[in-house]
């Protein structure tokens, strides 16, 4: 029968103590004595295998459940910790060390009470954008005024926690704000974006994909996304947007 494993970052550290075991000690050909599921918030997220009364579990799947960085490379494993930052987000996204379009970054929203990564994965603006708004919305669509150009931003948000048991975390539109490439925030328009939208709400454990709309000045080259940010303004998750 398989068993239940309910994890966090204190079990953490002996799944990841038994990936270093493995590589020291070699446990080809041991015999697994049985398998265990492996959770987290009550969402499977693996199983693991016990072997000699240790649980070995894959790398990859526990590093991506708790937010913890995983490099690969000549058969050597290389392990980050997770996110404490005091912040409202990780400290490795900064406005003055934008992300870039499709990486994927921790962020841990104290605002919203969830945590969890999120990544710019798409991009259209100018032309591109205005086609798509018209083809979307055909007579209900409106070009932007004059020296001003649709910037459409397609998000995904992977929530690993919330804070309140059995809550959903809210993903909202006016959470993502658009700051201009000399520092000033753009104000909350109501812009008819892409479809599927980014606000929904959602449970630990499961990730929402969709767009966020904006009007962006035509001169405004390198505009910014800010997300998390505390209420002054400082830490957040920043991404480019180019």
């Amino acid at each position: 029968m398989m068993k239940k494993f309910v994890i966090g970052f204190v079990s953490g550290a002996v799944l990841f103590s038994g990936v270093t075991v493995f590589a020291a000690t070699g446990l080809l050909g041991q015999k697994v004595q049985s398998v265990v599921t492996i959770e987290k918030g009550g969402v499977k997220i693996a199983d693991g295998a016990v072997i000699n009364g240790s649980i070995y579990a894959p790398i990859q799947a526990f590093a991506k459940a708790t937010g913890t960085e995983v490099t690969i490379k000549n058969k050597k494993v290389t392990i980050g910790s997770p996110s404490t930052s005091s912040s409202n987000s990780a400290s490795v996204s900064s406005r003055a060390n934008p992300t870039a379009i499709g990486t994927t970054v921790n962020f841990k929203n104290k605002n919203g009470g969830y945590s969890g990564t999120v990544s710019v994965t798409q991009v259209i603006r100018g032309a591109e954008a205005w086609e798509t708004a018209k083809e979307q919305y055909k007579d209900f669509a409106s070009e932007p005024e004059s020296g001003y150009e649709y910037l459409f931003v397609k998000i995904k948000v992977n929530v690993l926690k919330v804070e309140k048991t059995g809550a959903t975390a809210d993903l909202n539109q006016f959470d993502y704000k658009l700051i201009s490439t000399s520092g000033t925030e753009y104000g909350a328009d109501i812009v008819l974006s892409p479809e599927p939208s980014i606000s929904t709400n959602v449970y630990a454990g499961s990730s929402h994909e969709g767009w966020v709309g904006y009007k962006v000045k035509t001169s405004d080259a390198s505009p910014l996304i800010a997300f998390s940010r505390n209420y002054d303004g400082t830490g957040g998750v920043w991404f480019k947007t180019k």
